[in-house]
């Protein structure tokens, strides 16, 4: 595999601020999510979300898509291109933003291609010509052009998953967050998955949440990364430093280079 170096695909001159967040903080009665984020993504940029499970990234991610879980309390703002995210209706943040939630199971019988094609009501695009054709541009991205007349209950969990990415993918919008998209699938597929992502969303936003942070360090331009209620954004060569992610992850760590790709990789040691 052939991976794109870790650098934005829009030029500086053209770069725009998709998303920014401004003094961001979360809580559930007393206690804390996270506490006074600060920070931006910028167009043409593939940004991994990386933490500890429960350190707040999947809470972050629906409030970066205007949507405040049950319970839950905030201040500070979420611009996206500009406007407030919390203001804007439902429409016009599926016009901009496709969201893949972390978990999901088939309610409707569908077919995969009606499936799909779900991703295009939100956002108004059903009576588009090129319906057809951006759901089966969307599935070739992701190899499943062979099953558009499945049942969406026959299929298995990895496929399952795959028409949700694809789902997600045939809105075409300028901003994509993804809450663990690797999840369910081979690991062949994951690396796959992510390298055909960063190729085929070169101008937009794409900001998902992984666990494994050494296989987001051969592809992410960007990574932020939770840590003791805040975070801490940067390249892989900021992050991937010993005491910031033993810091991050509680367990030590040994920081080594990757054989095949020389990017920078973590070894945890047993937990302190």
């Amino acid at each position: 595999m052939t991976l794109i170096e870790n650098s934005s695909s829009v030029e500086n001159s053209e770069k725009k601020t998709s998303i920014e967040v401004i003094n961001l903080s979360a809580w559930y009665g007393n206690k804390t999510v996270f506490d006074n984020l600060n920070f931006k993504l910028e167009s043409g940029t593939f940004t991994a979300l990386c933490g500890k499970n429960g350190a707040g990234k999947s809470t972050l991610l629906s409030l970066l898509d205007g949507i405040v879980p049950d319970g839950m309390k905030y201040s500070g703002e979420i611009l996206v291109n500009g406007k407030n995210v919390f203001k804007l209706k439902r429409s016009e943040i599926a016009r901009q933003i496709s969201y893949l939630v972390q978990s999901e199971m088939p309610v409707w019988n569908l077919t995969v291609k009606d499936f799909i094609e779900t991703g295009l009501y939100a956002s108004e695009r059903m009576n588009s010509s090129c319906c057809d054709k951006a759901v089966l541009d969307a599935c070739k991205t992701l190899g499943i052009e062979g099953f558009l007349s499945k049942n969406i209950f026959n299929i298995s969990g990895g496929e399952f998953q795959k028409c949700r990415l694809a789902r997600c993918l045939v809105q075409k919008n300028s901003i994509f967050l993804f809450d663990e998209p690797a999840e369910n699938l081979d690991l062949p597929f994951q690396l796959k998955f992510l390298k055909q992502i960063k190729d085929t969303q070169k101008e937009n936003t794409v900001l998902f949440s992984i666990h494994d942070i050494n296989t987001a360090a051969l592809f992410a331009d960007q990574f932020i990364l939770f840590s003791e209620n805040n975070v801490i954004t940067g390249t892989s060569e900021t992050i991937f430093d010993a005491a910031v992610l033993e810091k991050a992850y509680s367990a030590e760590a040994r920081i080594y280079s990757h054989p095949e790709f020389a990017k920078p990789q973590v070894c945890f040691l047993i937990a302190k």
